[in-house]
């Protein structure tokens, strides 16, 4: 049986399972009726999936980003995260919370980026934008700018990526003064 004989598939959630593959490989005439899809960590492009440098999100990103204008939908709920076996992990100093190691998709109206946040308590890096800002002009402009004050809540300011374990220790050693 192959997934792609239910045509009018509207809902999967494959996260309880060890299926393993890559998002890339949806075409994007496949499952045109699919309105929830949730893959596991297995699959390139699912929940939680792992990644091993800092350094590979950007060519993630760009692999995924067609796949999100396209169809936000598939990735609305994609949460990946650096593995804790990448030479780029460090502990984190603050209790119940790591650094920000996991990286998502955001959209203010039609404009589209992707953040790097904590695992638990949604402490977040600086937005990195795909997408231009909208004209002031457009219809757009106003929901843009509503949605903005909701995922501008910087707390790892000035930083559009996780800082180095140095950087890290000394953001902390100055905010406890």
């Amino acid at each position: 049986m192959d997934l792609a004989d239910f045509p009018r598939l509207n809902e999967l959630n494959l996260l309880e399972t060890d299926v393993i593959g890559d998002i890339r490989d949806v075409g994007e005439r496949d499952f045109l009726a699919l309105e929830v899809l949730t893959l596991p960590k297995g699959v390139y492009g699912g929940m939680g999936y792992k990644f091993q440098l800092i350094s590979d999100v950007p060519g993630i990103i760009s692999t995924l980003y067609p796949i999100y204008k396209q169809r936000p939908i598939l990735l609305k709920d994609s949460l990946a995260e650096l593995s804790r076996h990448s030479p780029d992990w460090y502990n984190g100093i603050v209790r119940h919370d790591t650094p920000p190691f996991g990286i998502e998709f955001v959209a203010a109206g039609s404009r589209v980026g992707y953040q790097w946040k904590t695992l638990y308590l949604f402490s977040a890096c600086e937005v990195i934008w795909l997408d231009p800002e909208p004209d002031r002009e457009s219809i757009d402009y106003e929901k843009y700018t509503e949605e903005l004050q909701a995922i501008e809540r910087y707390f790892y300011h000035g930083f559009q990526q996780p800082p180095t374990e140095e950087e890290y220790h000394h953001f902390w050693a100055e905010r406890r003064g």
